[in-house]
């Protein structure tokens, strides 16, 4: 079996595995207990969840060597549109490059699915092929503050 055929059956018995238990989770949970799973069983690597005060991706090694930013979707790989990412995530991405650190963004598409899928892209990725958007935002204050007027 090669390496990709051993991920995709290794994600799909997880799903599968998770759902059996019965815990209610949303879709960012599941894709994170995923990554976290993966890493102790594969590659033998406990992750740790970045402290409140930390930016830029969910989790990281014990020594700080290795940043792991996860993102998931029920949605399958063909049907996925891409992922956003937030300033803080690229600005650790741009860190990690110049202190010779890695960064790894994990993609789970399919959760929910017959067949999950794992996707891993270098921080390098982020920083060479990301296209810069901007995004304007109103808050619910702003709603609340414009239906007190009517």
């Amino acid at each position: 079996m090669a390496i990709a055929e051993q991920s995709r059956e290794y994600c799909k018995n997880y799903f599968e595995n998770l759902s059996q238990r019965g815990k209610k989770m949303s879709t960012a949970e599941q894709a994170e207990e995923y990554v976290k799973d993966y890493f102790k069983e594969k590659q033998h690597i406990k992750l740790v969840k970045r402290s409140n005060r930390e930016l830029g991706f969910d989790f990281r090694d014990e020594s700080s060597e290795l940043f792991v930013e996860v993102k998931g979707s029920e949605k399958s790989f063909k049907r996925f549109p891409g992922c956003y990412f937030t300033n803080s995530e690229y600005e650790k991405a741009r860190s990690c490059r110049k202190e010779k650190k890695k960064y790894q963004i994990h993609l789970i598409v399919g959760i929910g699915s017959e067949s999950p899928e794992h996707h891993i892209e270098p921080g390098k990725s982020l920083l060479d092929k990301a296209k810069a958007e901007v995004w304007w935002c109103l808050t619910g204050k702003d709603f609340r503050a414009a239906n007190l007027k009517k």
